[in-house]
């Protein structure tokens, strides 16, 4: 199985070692673009949110210029 840079290809014994954590920050990152696979395109950390409840975040669509 081919591996990638990005963690495609995970198998099933891969998975099983996975260690699942809840969330307890929230990042506020900045970046360029959103890329294939739903990957951040020239990302940085700007910080952390203590106003934000992790649980309530969620992926921001915006609408792209026609």
């Amino acid at each position: 199985m081919h591996r990638s840079r990005w963690g495609e290809g995970l198998s099933a014994e891969d998975v099983k070692m996975c260690v699942w954590v809840k969330p307890a920050l929230v990042a506020q990152i900045e970046f360029l673009e959103w890329a294939e696979l739903d990957h951040l395109r020239h990302s940085k950390f700007a910080g952390l949110r203590e106003d934000k409840d992790p649980r309530s975040v969620v992926k921001e669509h915006t609408s792209e210029a026609v």
